[in-house]
């Protein structure tokens, strides 16, 4: 036979061999396999979980964790403290007070503004109302007006309440009066509002007044509406205000352009700083210091590390830019105006809030006028950094410095 002939004369049939049954057998057994471990996931499901474990767990994880935090108290000023007037005023740091035979209007006694007269008042929170307080007196001196409270009373002409005149703020029992205490800004200060009574007392600042009438004496008495909304330092027993330190020099900053300012500069040019001068008037003394040519660099490099004022945004810069640039060597010592800043030498250590007026002249020409700030301290900056002794008035900046040259 040829080896072209097929040996099975063309037909063709599968005739499978021994390495095709063990492949079969080999998956089959793995599909079984695959369905046993399915099976027993699937039974290990349903079974009970192990609570015992889980409730273990669950108290260990929260034994972990600390205690839940605590709720911010709605009165954090509840307790006993002392009230300083903290607002740009004359009387700035001086103390809130109360004195007996106060006026000739009534016989309780009145609340009034004074230094050297510590008093403690204790602030009683009022329930479910953030911030709201009952104002007692704590004074250890006068244990007789303990549940006395802050209150106003009105001024009365025959016998009728007036409401065109500021009231009294006065120490009564059992006419109990809410205050609420709003924070104002630095650290510590807070302005007052009294809730109680009608219009036009009801939601009035507490303040202060220098006219009130019919006073046995005369006092600067508190009370409501006066003078915007000053601001009083509220502090624990035993703390006054930090009083800002005494100064030594004052800088003059023009604010803007000045009147004819390029025929002042050929003045300037000619005559020097001293064409600039201030007046200051205190309670004490009145007195006129003119600017002197003293070297601002210098200034700058005695003070930067010592004095936190040079840190405050109207602290004169050098050529308009950081102090600090200058003293490294990175500009130009030439001042694009050569006038300002000037520096006014005091002569004296100076506390800047007991200033009561300043004028600013220039002695050699008509060309500016005088800057009068009769009500001085209400131009004061009140900020951290300013410390009291940064002042704005119309056309310049009078910043207050400490400098021992």
């Amino acid at each position: 036979m040829s080896k072209l002939d097929p040996i099975d004369n063309g037909v063709r049939r599968f005739r499978p061999g021994v390495m095709m049954a063990l492949c079969v057998f080999f998956l089959i057994g793995s599909a079984a396999l695959v369905f046993q471990k399915v099976q027993n996931k699937q039974s290990d499901s349903n079974l009970p979980l192990p609570t015992s474990k889980i409730s273990k767990e669950i108290e260990r994880v929260r034994g972990n964790q600390g205690p839940p935090p605590i709720r911010p108290s709605i009165h954090p000023l509840k307790g006993k403290h002392r009230f300083f007037l903290a607002d740009g005023c004359l009387y700035r740091y001086q103390e809130l007070s109360f004195t007996r035979n106060f006026s000739n209007q009534h016989n309780h006694p009145g609340a009034v503004i004074r230094e050297g007269d510590p008093c403690l008042w204790k602030l009683v929170g009022i329930s479910g109302k953030e911030d709201v307080y009952q104002i007692f007196c704590a004074d250890p001196n006068f244990p007789d007006l303990h549940e006395h409270n802050l209150t106003y009373t009105r001024f009365q002409e025959d016998g009728v309440p007036q409401n065109d005149h500021s009231p009294f703020i006065t120490l009564r029992k059992d006419d109990y009066c809410e205050w609420q205490i709003r924070k104002a800004g630095p650290k510590d200060q807070y302005e007052v509002y009294c809730l109680s009574g009608n219009s036009p007392f009801k939601d009035a600042s507490l303040a202060w007044t220098d006219k009130q009438e019919d006073l046995s004496s005369d006092l600067l008495s508190a009370t409501l509406g006066e003078n915007g909304n000053p601001s009083w330092w509220i502090l624990p027993k035993g703390e006054s205000p930090k009083i800002p330190r005494r100064s030594s020099h004052m800088i003059v900053m023009n604010r803007g352009r000045i009147m004819h300012q390029d025929e002042s500069l050929e003045d300037f040019e000619k005559h020097g700083p001293e064409i600039f001068r201030v007046q200051i008037k205190t309670a004490d003394d009145k007195f006129v210091r003119a600017a002197k040519p003293l070297d601002y660099v210098q200034l700058v490099k005695a003070i930067r590390n010592s004095d936190p004022i040079v840190n405050h945004p109207d602290f004169p810069a050098l050529i308009e830019m950081n102090p600090l640039a200058l003293l490294e060597g990175e500009i130009s010592l030439k001042r694009k105006d050569p006038m300002f800043p000037f520096i006014v030498p005091l002569k004296v250590a100076l506390y800047p809030h007991l200033i009561q007026e300043i004028k600013m002249e220039n002695t050699k020409f008509w060309k500016n006028d005088w800057e009068i700030l009769e009500d001085f301290q209400s131009h004061l900056d009140e900020s951290d950094i300013a410390d009291g002794r940064v002042y704005q008035g119309t056309r310049f900046t009078y910043i207050f410095i400490s400098w021992d040259p």
